[in-house]
């Protein structure tokens, strides 16, 4: 028995035994990056807390939004893209793909 015939436009199946080409990669989309899992990013940054000595971190987090409570009056909000909280009045921010840098300025403030 012979191969089916191709239709104009459209590749014969592969005969018994070869093997199809894996199809051509997807082009990128456009816009940014997809957001870190909000859970993922309080996570590290639990992490990344306790070994500047920050411990008792409780983390909360949903698919939109993630809190860490770091110390009595002091509390980071994560979207997945960046990190905030308000402290003594003032706003701070970071982004959520440098967690080790956004912890080392959150024990500085822990620590006034």
């Amino acid at each position: 028995m012979h191969p089916p015939l191709a239709r104009p436009g459209t590749p014969a199946a592969p005969s018994a035994g070869e093997q199809m080409p894996p199809p051509a990669p997807l082009a990128p989309g456009p816009g940014p990056a997809p957001a870190t899992s909000p859970a993922v990013v309080a996570a590290a940054l639990a992490r990344h807390l306790a070994g500047h000595g920050i411990t008792g971190v409780y983390t909360a987090a949903t698919i939109k939004v993630a809190v860490i409570s770091v110390t009595t009056g002091l509390t980071i909000w994560t979207d997945g893209r960046q990190l905030w909280c308000t402290h003594d009045g003032t706003r701070h921010t970071w982004p959520a793909t440098d967690t080790t840098a956004a912890a080392a300025e959150i024990t500085a403030i822990a620590r006034l």
